[in-house]
């Protein structure tokens, strides 16, 4: 199944994944909060060598879960909450691997600003983590728009009634990026290609999810008083609705949760799916995310996957 060792780090008490039953969580779709720095934790080898001078441990390749594995990760369909767990869990969990993808995104920003040297490289991995950002969007709006509807637009509504993707804090710092102003070191034309599929990708979900265009943040009504919150404030509820929490955190901590939640991830879409049969979704994709580059990502999302995951790991090795 994986190749992944049960083992702790010197550095975090969070295990990485094992072969055999599911653990993330506790249980099959349950959550796990997730510790990130305000800023990027860097990638320079040199940052993270332990005290004796030698590399942090890293897991091995991950590999693409068998269909058969794990069993106890298809979804209860007698649970009246069955398939509201599986949609929740995909909902906030993808969203934390697209928080850690930008993060070590700006890592990779953040070394193409030093100079010279090795940009190929950091162009590959911008590459992935752009990619894996594309895969994330489709993997949270694989719901029905019924189930968006009725269980995750109102739970956002109710952190906050004009809650805004805008708020997202590790959002920042690649925007420019992803929008395909690309700084000199990575300007090449596959990155600028990935930050265009991203491009058409978020446009299609949102018109999959939202066909009325009108998101929580522009159902302002104009005559009423608006009372707006500091934007630390505002980041600071958008991260409570992703169980996510800022304080210190290495490298090896931010790749090792991220590594966690592709594993569980990568469960979830051998057992049901992208689009699972007993709740299907296709159908209401508009031609956006039916174009063949946006089928090929879907094709390709687990193997893809395992190249973030390598990428991630490989960077401070």
């Amino acid at each position: 199944m994986s190749s992944l060792e049960a083992r702790r780090t010197d550095r975090t008490d969070l295990p990485l994944p094992a072969a055999g039953d599911w653990e993330y969580g506790g249980y099959p779709y349950g959550l796990e909060p997730l510790t990130l720095p305000l800023a990027s934790p860097g990638s320079s080898p040199a940052a993270h060598r332990r005290s004796d001078g030698s590399p942090p441990p890293w897991p091995g390749t991950w590999r693409t879960p068998s269909p058969e594995f794990p069993a106890n990760a298809a979804v209860d369909l007698t649970d009246p909450l069955g398939v509201d767990r599986l949609f929740w869990f995909r909902w906030i969990t993808g969203h934390q691997v697209t928080f850690v993808l930008w993060q070590l995104l700006a890592s990779v920003l953040a070394e193409s600003a030093e100079g010279p040297g090795g940009e190929a490289r950091a162009a590959e991995r911008a590459r992935r983590y752009v990619r894996g950002y594309s895969l994330m969007l489709l993997y949270t709006s694989s719901c029905p728009r019924s189930v968006y509807d009725r269980l995750i637009r109102p739970h956002l509504a109710l952190q906050h009634r004009h809650l805004s993707g805008a708020w997202a804090r590790d959002y920042h710092p690649v925007r420019s990026l992803l929008r395909g102003r690309l700084p000199a070191g990575l300007d090449d034309a596959p990155l600028r290609e990935e930050c265009r599929l991203n491009h058409h990708v978020h446009e299609g979900i949102a018109a999959k999810l939202v066909p009325s265009g009108v998101s929580l943040l522009q159902q302002t009504n104009q005559h009423q008083e608006q009372r707006f919150l500091h934007r630390d404030r505002l980041s600071s509820l958008y991260d409570c609705v992703f169980l996510t929490v800022r304080a210190p955190a290495s490298y090896e901590q931010v790749v090792t949760q991220l590594v966690r939640r592709l594993h569980a991830i990568g469960q979830d879409l051998a057992a049901n799916g992208l689009y699972p049969a007993y709740a299907p979704s296709g159908h209401e994709e508009p031609a956006e995310l039916r174009a063949p580059d946006v089928a090929r990502c879907k094709e390709t999302l687990l193997p893809d996957l395992s190249r973030i995951c390598d990428s991630a790991t490989a960077a401070a090795s």
